[in-house]
């Protein structure tokens, strides 16, 4: 995959935001890379997806690692200064290609609520929307008994063994989009064309799929994007 077309757009808009009362730190970078659709015929022309081997409700398919080489060449003092890290310091990376498929009545229980997608320090979570899906973004949530923004290491076990006492005998079988008795949402984005989200790995949330989302699982058509991972030293 060649970098070129990896490069920020000239037009990208970046913003960096804190949300929810523990001000969990995001950047937001809209219209971000300058040929998105080559991703998107990457995608299509190579076609490898598989069902997901974790706990994503769909099917991925890996990315080279240009992917994230042009993310921190784009975006390192950007992501410096909302996150800090040091650019320079990667431990690991990944990127993905996703589609979420998984119908509602065939989730897991903890595909059901927010979620955080790991622990530990100096680690980034990030989504790049390669469709327009208003029915389909991302929505961040602060579990509202334990005030709760994010799950790191000193909180893991008391949240494991809430949630697990709370939904014993309160399991619902859709996608969370909305208020709950027990998390309220604190922030949304919208699935736009070419918006790029970083967060904190830590940070509780949920893939926001409405009534309308259709589980299509062309990677031209469906909701198609680039789910990544890097942790710093």
């Amino acid at each position: 995959m060649s970098n070129s077309f990896l490069l920020l757009n000239q037009n990208a808009s970046i913003s960096s935001v804190k949300f929810g009362v523990e001000n969990q730190p995001l950047l937001k970078v809209d219209s971000y890379q300058k040929d998105p659709q080559k991703l998107i015929d990457f995608a299509v022309g190579k076609s490898e997806f598989t069902p997901s081997g974790n706990f994503y409700p769909g099917i991925r398919m890996p990315l080279p690692i240009s992917y994230l080489q042009a993310l921190i060449h784009n975006l390192g003092p950007e992501i410096e200064a909302a996150f800090g890290v040091n650019v320079k310091q990667i431990k690991s990376g990944v990127a993905v290609f996703s589609i979420v498929t998984k119908p509602a009545d065939e989730l897991d229980f903890l595909q059901t609520i927010p979620h955080y997608d790991g622990l530990g320090k100096n680690k980034l979570a990030m989504i790049h929307y390669l469709c327009d899906k208003t029915e389909a973004g991302t929505s961040f949530y602060r579990h509202k008994d334990l005030g709760y923004d994010y799950i790191d290491d000193i909180r893991y076990d008391e949240y494991k063994g809430y949630i697990k006492e709370q939904f014993e005998d309160n399991v619902t079988t859709e996608y969370m989009c909305k208020d709950t008795p027990e998390f309220e949402k604190i922030a949304t984005y919208e699935c736009v064309f070419n918006r790029l989200l970083i967060y904190k790995i830590s940070s509780l949330h949920s893939a926001h799929l409405t009534k309308n989302y259709d589980f299509d699982p062309s990677p031209r058509t469906g909701r198609l994007t680039i789910t990544s991972f890097m942790e710093f030293y």
